[in-house]
């Protein structure tokens, strides 16, 4: 329990409205109360959630990473139940019916998207923690309410007085159920509201229920108007924690029927309560916060109070970049890592608003880390590689920010001053006065003049620039400029169409969700029969899919009691082989899992579709040689992966893989490319355990047991209490322990040569390696003996010399190269000779050259050779280079000082004259002309204007 004594009412200085009960000057009991409250850790109000219910037998459940790597309707976790939605839904069976945790959680896209509204209210966050307790078909709405009452008013000591609850308009058991538990609310405090804000639905389709609300009055500072009411629009009063009741479902029709069994899912704000405990006006204003905003302060050198809003912003932003970095997301240009690449441009856009113009949010991580890194010590663990993903975006962003602000700029200053056009002021960067004074003399010109940057333009900004529309808006709106949002989406709409491949094509995980879900049948978990190739099984169910026009085998996908064949997981792809029974075959291609049953698809090569219909006794047996492939590869993964965290550094972890027979792929968590060097020792790490021959090892162990073991769990994957664990090295100093369900080989020697193909960058801090293993690789070796044998036969050399001797050759190459150049250069400069016709025009000496085949080298050489003379001279070339006729044009010195020569101006209207275009400097110009155009009638025209110019 918090020792937090319960103060009624929690006294709020300066003019709350509140009458206090307590003796003395009315400044000493504020600061006395300031000081209490101040001792108030969020850290302790999270112990203290969590604690509580561990008590009533609620099994504590660690935070599932931010990253929902097994539900693809979501971008990020962003509530306390995500991690217990197959559960929820009957797909997972509960490993306890009572749980808690405090959850991370990000909602900054999709449905669930607080990304604009953060920094300028006083509870909206992209990251926060969401404390919960649930039950699973165990306790349920008397319970859910007693225990939420009790921790609020015993263990926080939160007065009751101050505390609202709401539940839903038809729910009359919960109304009666609050004013039982919590008869202080029978004053008119339990309030009935309607499905907006009270009523929770997983989706369109699935568990639903009615909600309570615990609500908190901040008193009559925070308003006293028609608003300043529960759930109303001000922040006087403070919905903190919701409470679920999970008891109908809903079908597609829209038909609600009563669940089986009834759960309850709850879910407190975190922040919201640690506000309300520390009495501060704001989210922002709690413990958590301080020192990062204080960091963002002293590191852009502007005053917290002079622009709140934008260090709300970046003290947010750093929080959801970190914790959604170090659970294994990437910055990329799609999916969540576009969203992760918006939030850290709206952070480093509103730190050039505070005055940086450097990067900076990579240093608030370690002051986020001393904060949180306690509780969760992912974050300390992966502090180095958040830094240096962060610091490398930030350092891409600052170009594009100056690029996008000057072109934004630009346009708003042409329509402001149209008479000014073509003559722009210079962009001066951010946070300036100076800036600030030009952005609001624009904006006054601007001013409702309803002026809008067109689709096309700002489709430009983007696409060129890489000048996100969000962006564009809010420069935009500076100036009072508005963007035409739907021009913009169109013309992103037509590129997008542009550059898909082909037609539409409906997936195969929709076609197997319809195979096993279109009839709602419920069919029982397959069995998985590890440590065999080939088993006796039952036929469940059979399906052939939809007949493709010219197809002669029939697709079927065949369901199993019990199978061999390993299931696409893990990154490990499925295993291929056949289900025979008399008289048919189908020769497996892949095989699929969807609530815990293995769909077999394969071609019917033999036999008929009835010759495996339900109860059909059949074969099931793998691809020997492939699965074995596979198995080397795998086993090779984890060798690779240990190896990587030897050479780069313990921030290397698993970011996704895909292990087929044919090759490995791991992706990775690191922030610049691999040395050849790295690569090379990654390489010998790997081959050197293989060589060690050791025993590959799996056991079945507990998760605690586990990770005390040191094992490393798999990218994205969820475990139950019991989890397969593969170790590899010798008993008391294995080399890699990992919790992985995917199949291995027995000793490290089976793998055969380990090579790396390739290494390469796949979003920003995540690197990709690939890699080949046994039979692949003892081709890769065949074909490069087979190159060095013939590069040492062009060479003349042993093989051991082959590499020797080409480095020769290429030396040789480059000498003969530079020496060709030299004489080329010499012979077109005339060598001491004179090289071209020099005509004397009114004292200026006019030396003319045609080439016929040559290059822009050979004439620049020319024209540098005349130019470069203490005598006014004008030389003029003209040559085929490739396609094209090039003119170049040079001016001496003198002849620009004494004679006003102008090279790019003679040039222009030299060239106009037969159709070509050309310009440049008072000593150098260049252009063209078409092909076909006489080079002794320009060299004449030549003559005769300079002769016109001197006359």
């Amino acid at each position: 329990m918090l020792k937090l004594p319960a103060v009624r009412p929690i006294i709020t200085c300066h003019g709350a409205g509140l009458a206090t009960t307590q003796p003395g000057p009315l400044l000493k009991r504020c600061s006395k109360e300031r000081k209490r409250l101040a001792k108030i850790k969020t850290a302790d109000i999270r112990k203290s959630f969590l604690d509580y219910f561990q008590k009533h037998d609620h099994r504590l459940v660690p935070s599932s990473p931010v990253i929902p790597f097994e539900d693809p309707t979501i971008l990020f976790i962003n509530a306390g139940m995500n991690q217990f939605k197959d559960i929820f839904t009957g797909k997972r069976k509960p490993e306890a019916p009572r749980a808690t945790s405090t959850q991370k959680c990000i909602r900054a896209g999709g449905k669930h998207n607080d990304l604009d509204n953060v920094g300028f209210t006083a509870r909206h966050h992209t990251f926060f923690e969401m404390l919960g307790n649930f039950s699973f078909g165990d306790y349920f709405k008397e319970e859910a309410i007693a225990y939420a009452w009790e921790w609020v008013t015993r263990d926080l000591g939160l007065p009751k007085d101050r505390l609202y609850a709401s539940v839903y308009e038809e729910d009359d058991e919960a109304f009666e159920l609050w004013e039982k538990i919590a008869p202080e609310l029978k004053n008119g405090r339990v309030m009935r509201f309607g499905k907006k804000d009270n009523y929770w639905a997983m989706g369109d389709v699935g568990p639903c229920g009615p909600s309570s609300e615990i609500h908190f009055d901040r008193g009559e500072k925070y308003g006293t108007g028609p608003n300043d009411v529960v759930n109303g629009e001000t922040d006087r009063f403070v919905e903190f924690w919701n409470l679920v009741f999970m008891q109908y479902e809903r079908s597609a029709d829209g038909t609600i029927t009563p669940l089986p069994k009834t759960s309850v899912d709850t879910g407190a704000g975190l922040e919201r309560i640690a506000a309300i405990m520390q009495n501060v006006d704001s989210n922002y204003g709690i413990d958590i916060f301080k020192n990062l905003i204080a960091a963002v302060s002293d590191l852009t050198g502007t005053r917290y109070a002079d622009n709140i809003s934008s260090h709300h912003v970046v003290a947010d932003h750093v929080r959801a970049l970190t914790f959604a970095l170090a659970d294994g997301a990437g910055i990329s240009n799609e999916g969540r890592g576009y969203v992760l690449r918006r939030i850290l441009r709206r952070a480093a856009r509103h730190g050039r608003e505070l005055g940086a113009n450097e990067p900076f949010i990579h240093k608030l991580v370690p002051v986020l880390v001393n904060e949180m890194g306690n509780a969760y010590p992912e974050i300390r663990e992966k502090q180095q590689h958040v830094m240096n993903v962060i610091k490398s975006e930030e350092e891409s962003f600052c170009c594009t920010l100056d690029t996008g602000c000057e072109k934004v700029f630009t346009i708003a200053y042409n329509l402001a001053f149209p008479d000014k056009k073509g003559k722009t002021l210079a962009f001066l960067g951010p946070h300036t006065s100076q800036v600030r004074n030009r952005e609001w003399s624009i904006h006054k010109e601007l001013k409702g003049k309803g002026y809008t940057i067109n689709g096309e333009t700002a489709f430009g900004l983007y696409d060129t620039c890489g000048f996100p529309l969000d962006l564009i808006q809010i420069e935009a709106a500076k100036y009072g400029l508005s963007v035409d949002v739907e021009g913009f989406e169109e013309r992103m709409r037509q590129q997008q169409e542009r550059s898909r491949a082909g037609g539409k094509f409906e997936s195969k995980a929709r076609l197997i969700t319809k195979i096993l879900d279109g009839e709602n049948i419920q069919y029982p978990a397959t069995e998985f029969v590890r440590g065999t190739l080939s088993t006796e099984c039952e036929v469940q169910d059979t399906y052939r899919s939809q007949k493709v026009s010219g197809e002669e085998i029939p697709h079927v996908f065949v369901v199993l009691n019990q199978t061999p064949f390993y299931v696409e997981a893990g990154g490990q792809t499925s295993d291929t082989g056949v289900i025979t029974t008399n008289g048919a075959r189908l020769d497996v291609m892949s095989v699929h899992l969807h609530n815990d049953v293995y769909l077999h698809e394969g071609a019917l090569v033999s036999g008929e579709l009835n010759d495996l219909k339900e109860g059909t006794k059949v074969t099931a047996t793998v691809d020997a040689d492939r699965r074995l492939d596979i198995m080397r590869n795998h086993t090779a993964t984890h060798l690779a992966h240990a190896a990587l965290r030897k050479v780069l550094g313990k921030h290397v972890k698993q970011s996704g893989s895909y292990v087929g027979p044919d090759r490995l792929r791991f992706d990775f968590s690191h922030h610049q490319p691999m040395t050849p060097d790295e690569i090379a020792e990654v390489e010998r790490i790997v081959n050197e355990q293989i060589l060690g021959a050791w025993e590959v090892v799996t056991r079945e162990l507990t998760v605690d047991k586990a990770k005390a073991k040191g094992a490393m769990a798999l990218f994205g994957e969820k475990y139950g209490d019991v989890v397969w664990t593969v170790f590899i090295g010798e008993d008391e100093h294995e080399f890699s322990i990992e919790l992985c369900g995917g199949t291995h080989v027995n000793n490290t020697s089976q793998i055969g040569p380990f090579f790396v193909t390739l290494e390469t960058g796949i979003a920003s801090g995540v690197r990709r390696m690939e890699a080949i293993t046994g039979r692949e690789a003892q081709k890769q070796m065949l074909e490069n003996k087979e190159f060095r044998r013939r590069a040492s036969l062009l060479v003349n050399r042993t093989e051991s010399e082959a590499l020797a001797g080409i480095e020769q050759l290429k030396e040789t190459a480059s000498s003969l190269q530079k020496e060709l150049k030299k004489a080329k250069t010499e012979l077109v400069a005339g060598g001491g000779q004179t090289v071209g016709t020099e005509i004397k025009v009114a004292g200026i000496s006019l030396w003319t050259h045609g080439f016929d085949e040559t290059d822009r080298d050979s004439m620049s050489a020319w024209i540098d050779s005349r130019k470069d003379q203490n005598v006014p001279v004008v030389a003029l070339t003209m040559g085929t280079t490739g396609e094209k006729v090039t003119v170049m044009l040079a001016a001496s010195a003198t002849a620009i000082k004494s004679h006003g020569i102008h090279a790019g101006k003679l040039a222009k209207d030299l060239l106009a004259k037969f159709d070509g275009r050309g310009g440049g400097k008072p000593n150098f110009a260049q252009g063209g002309v078409p092909i076909g155009t006489d080079a002794q009638q320009l060299f004449d025209e030549a003559e005769k204007m300079l002769s016109e110019k001197q006359g």
